[in-house]
């Protein structure tokens, strides 16, 4: 509503004083009209000032109490409307029809407050006497919000000394947005507004308790324009960020990305249409391959004010956004999205639900199946804004929230809680050589998930050091494929069991008599049918040949000791040649470029003897 509309609406309502004249004295009814000149000439201070001293001489009066709130309605003061109304609702609760949506005001301030006691009696009128559809639709969900609120009280200590802030208030006047990446791990990355500033930018630091060590701003991503609410996959390559008003932007908001190579942050690029809209993107999370992305938007076509959307990366594109549908967006807001590194839990924050007051965090299975969606309660949420939440991967637990405040845009602090320890995730890690002279190099690691038979990790190795580190959803049998321009891929099989696993790899340059192992390989016992689990390495080779339409190729077949030895060189024989029909179908492999060679029971060139499939650079 804007100010024209809101002085008009005073002006009638002050107008209408005249039907409760009767309801004040004669010397009352003179200050209150000298309140609605002065209210007439736009003097507010006087308007207040008179209101004040008739109410000086009626104090027992509600409908002056009322009239105060118009007042500072009037002139947007929230605390003194709501003050005001309390007192107008301790003297009496009829109150006249015309100040039926007070009911709902006192009711909804004082729940977002965490005065539940006080909320409720004026919903439950509103309930009666209200007609507005959002307010009887916010009406229902507060009052359900109280008997939860209600009962978390009386079973949740409100006093919990292993909740902790970060002592931040020297440097900055608010910080929100946590997050830590897996490799390096140290840093706390969040968004900050520095003290006396409400410019934002992204930050990273040390934590010494809950104190800051070495803050520094993040290169490259920081401009002379705002930044902020960014999420970083695990490994720390990929990050994704808020920034807006820009000249290369669609909207208000849209979301950027840069990629860390080297030892910084490449320049950062718009995701494009795919993902941003003419409206607000924000609060992105990221997968901790960098490949799935969650965010919230205020695009038209949603089911509430800011809903969640996520989008795919398939190759280089990133897939149109889509939303993540009724059963986690409501009619409200949906923010600041976080899926656990096991990716089975996604954590939001939402005012659109029961809950203790204003955003409350909430979780739900993923991926979402009509799964309950549950408020996980105090000590992390209170009547207070909690806006973003982030769990390590050790279990520690992070969030901000919004403090109590006059100020327009109230402050954040990021509050955490190292006492509880989560579940350990599985962790892969190791490195990336060229076999030859052992240079670290950058490539491309691809992690399937054979139980799933679906690609569940896409990372690349650091170029400088040649390191890598991946977080294992769940124990299974994984192959993970390791490909670099002008390299021979390399593909191994790993069954996840361990909390953390060391799995190196050295490329062999593309050269003649140059061989590969093709470990993930399968067939049906003492068979030469491809199991369907093999199709990931089969498009691995055809892909290889396509890429490298000069390199001819052997695939050669290969036993053990066991059976007989033309028994054996027949089986390896039909092995190879189950491994080239199935190349040979993907479009673009020229058939030509490949021999097959059945070895039977013939030492690899590992020395080893070994039922396996083998192709050679010819």
């Amino acid at each position: 509503m804007n100010f024209k509309i809101i002085f008009l609406s005073i002006i009638i309502m002050f107008f209408s004083l005249t039907l409760f004249s009767q309801d004040y004295k004669w010397r009352t009814e003179r200050l209150v009209e000298k309140s609605k000149e002065a209210l007439y000439q736009r003097d507010w201070d006087a308007a207040v000032q008179y209101m004040d001293d008739a109410i000086a001489l009626e104090p027992e009066n509600h409908h002056l109490y009322l009239e105060k709130a118009t007042l500072f309605y009037g002139i947007n003061d929230l605390n003194k409307v709501v003050t005001s109304l309390e007192k107008a609702f301790s003297l009496e609760e009829k109150w006249p029809a015309k100040y039926n949506d007070y009911y709902f005001i006192l009711g909804k301030e004082s729940f977002d407050r965490g005065n539940y006691a006080l909320a409720k009696k004026p919903l439950e009128i509103y309930q009666r006497k209200g007609f507005k559809e959002d307010y009887l639709k916010m009406t229902d969900i507060i009052t359900q919000s109280i008997d939860f609120a209600l009962e978390e009280l009386e079973k949740v200590p409100t006093n919990n000394e292993e909740i902790k802030s970060i002592e931040s208030d020297k440097i900055f006047r608010s910080i929100y947005f946590p997050f830590f990446t897996l490799y390096p791990s140290e840093f706390l990355y969040f968004t900050g507004q520095r003290t006396g500033s409400l410019a934002e930018g992204i930050y990273r630091a040390k934590l010494s308790g809950n104190q800051f060590e070495n803050v520094e701003e993040v290169p490259v991503i920081n401009t002379k324009e705002n930044e902020g609410a960014a999420a970083i996959s695990a490994d720390g390559r990929v990050m994704v960020f808020t920034s807006c008003n820009k000249r290369d932007g669609f909207g208000s908001c849209d979301l950027y990305i840069s990629y860390y190579e080297g030892d910084e942050w490449q320049k950062p690029e718009n995701l494009g249409v795919s993902v941003n809209s003419n409206a607000w993107e924000s609060q992105p999370f990221l997968s901790s391959d960098g490949r799935f992305l969650i965010f919230s938007s205020n695009r038209k076509g949603g089911f509430g004010k800011r809903d969640l959307y996520y989008s795919r990366k398939e190759g280089d594109e990133w897939m149109e956004a889509v939303n993540l549908g009724a059963e986690v967006n409501t009619f409200a807001d949906e923010i600041s999205p976080f899926l656990t590194l096991s990716n089975d839990e996604l954590y939001f924050s939402s005012n659109g639900r029961v809950g203790m007051g204003g955003f409350d965090i909430y979780k739900t299975k993923w991926p979402i199946n009509k799964g309950e969606i549950e408020n996980i309660g105090l000590p992390i949420n209170t009547f207070s804004n909690e806006l973003s939440y982030h769990q390590k991967f050790s279990g520690e637990k992070y969030w901000s929230r919004e403090l109590q405040s006059d100020a327009k845009y109230p402050p954040s602090k990021i509050f955490f809680n190292d006492k509880e320890k989560g579940g350990e995730i599985n962790l892969v890690f190791g490195n990336v050589i060229n076999e030859v002279d052992s240079a670290k190099l950058k490539a491309k690691i691809q992690i399937y998930d054979l139980e799933l038979d679906s690609l569940v990790q896409e990372t690349y190795s650091n170029s400088l050091d040649g390191r890598y580190k991946v977080i294992i959803p769940r124990p299974s049998d994984y192959a993970f494929y390791v490909e670099a321009s002008g390299y021979l891929f390399q593909s191994k099989k790993l069954e996840v069991n361990e909390r953390r696993t060391e799995l190196n790899f050295a490329l062999k340059p593309i050269e003649k008599g140059a061989t590969v192992e093709l470990n993930n390989i399968y067939f049906e016992f003492d068979s030469y049918e491809l199991s369907e689990r093999s199709k990931n390495e089969i498009n691995k080779i055809a892909d290889f040949l396509i890429q490298n339409p000069e390199v001819a190729i052997e695939i050669g077949g290969y036993t053990d000791e066991v059976g007989s030895k033309e028994y054996n060189k027949e089986l390896s024989r039909k092995r190879a040649s189950a491994v080239y029909d199935k190349i040979i179908q993907k479009n673009g492999v020229d058939k030509e470029k490949i021999n097959i060679v059945g070895y039977g029971a013939r030492k690899l060139p590992s020395g080893e003897f070994k039922k396996t499939v083998i192709f050679r650079v010819l």
